[in-house]
């Protein structure tokens, strides 16, 4: 047993790639974890004082495009790719657990502010029979070296550090050898987060878009939402500002305070990619995206940086056909 779950998100945003990204992202881990399972959103954001479903996700669209999440979850198992599909609905039992366990039913709708999931995050720790939870976001593109597997190394040093309660690839291609600039996670943040001398940094940061998380030391730091932070969401939501945060805001808070960290790999034999623009400009340039990023290829001005920088990648994808 290798006492990891690989775990994905899928929800009705994701289906013009999904089929493309998630087999990618299975077949990266697939010899090393024990289960492959998926969360289907297909909860409708509530309304928030900033999202308005009926104009953001309207009424029947946003139905028919949950039909389409779950068929090609289906199809995603039925080729092997899926162990197991577990589907969010706004009346899943599921959901009252989460509310009660992790936010002492102080959240309790599914999706944050802004619209983004929430509960599909959460309900991913409640749903694993291993200690070790490896999660990505369906859109997440990733480089690793043959017969390498960056959540293999991450798992055998957070087991050396109490602290470490989650671990990451590099979250941006390399840049420090083209660039000469002092080397780190990316160039996104000024500042440098502390840098330890057994290959890793350390960082305060708990993202959602990919981690290894340890799910054993996570239940110690629960309900989330305690302190001064329970008292901020508790204001939030009697104002109806900025209510409710997002799972990331409600683990960081919580794990900084309890003073835990994420172990973020400096191997170069793994990184990872974020778009940001989803258009079918980008779509179209997946499939090239994925075989280049395979051979560890990527435009100069992309390292360093976590997001996609679309017009460089197309510029790039021209010059190397």
């Amino acid at each position: 047993m290798k006492n990891i779950t690989l775990q994905i998100n899928l929800s009705p945003g994701d289906i013009n790639y999904a089929e493309i990204t998630v087999p990618y992202l299975i077949d990266a881990h697939r010899q090393n974890v024990d289960e492959k399972i998926a969360i289907v959103d297909c909860c409708r954001p509530q309304r928030t004082q900033v999202i308005d479903p009926d104009s953001r996700f309207p009424e029947p669209e946003f139905s028919y495009r949950v039909q389409k999440i779950c068929v090609i979850a289906e199809k995603l198992k039925a080729q092997g790719y899926l162990d197991r599909i577990v589907y969010l609905y706004p009346d899943s039992s599921l959901l009252q657990t989460i509310y009660r366990k992790y936010t002492s039913n102080l959240v309790n709708v599914t999706h944050d502010c802004w619209g983004c999931a929430l509960a599909a995050y959460l309900a991913a720790f409640e749903v694993i029979n291993t200690r070790y939870i490896l999660h990505y976001d369906a859109d997440m593109l990733l480089y690793q070296s043959t017969n390498y597997d960056w959540s293999v190394e991450a798992k055998l040093k957070m087991e050396k550090y109490e602290q470490a309660i989650a671990a990451s690839p590099r979250v941006s291609p390399p840049f420090s050898q083209k660039t000469g600039l002092l080397d780190s996670p990316s160039l996104h943040k000024g500042d440098i987060p502390a840098v330890s001398d057994d290959g890793f940094w350390r960082v305060r940061w708990f993202s959602n878009r990919c981690f290894l998380m340890d799910k054993q030391k996570l239940l110690n730091y629960l309900p989330l939402l305690q302190g001064r932070f329970f008292i901020e969401t508790m204001i939030r939501k009697y104002l109806n500002r900025s209510y409710p945060p997002s799972p990331e805001i409600m683990i960081f808070q919580r794990l900084r305070e309890a003073g835990c960290w994420r172990l973020d790999l400096k191997t170069e034999q793994a990184w990872l990619l974020h778009p940001i623009d989803k258009s079918q400009r980008y779509i179209g340039l997946i499939p090239k995206m994925q075989k280049t990023i395979s051979l560890g290829q990527f435009p100069i001005s992309q390292g360093g940086w976590e997001n996609i920088k679309l017009d460089d990648w197309e510029d790039f994808l021209n010059k190397t056909k």
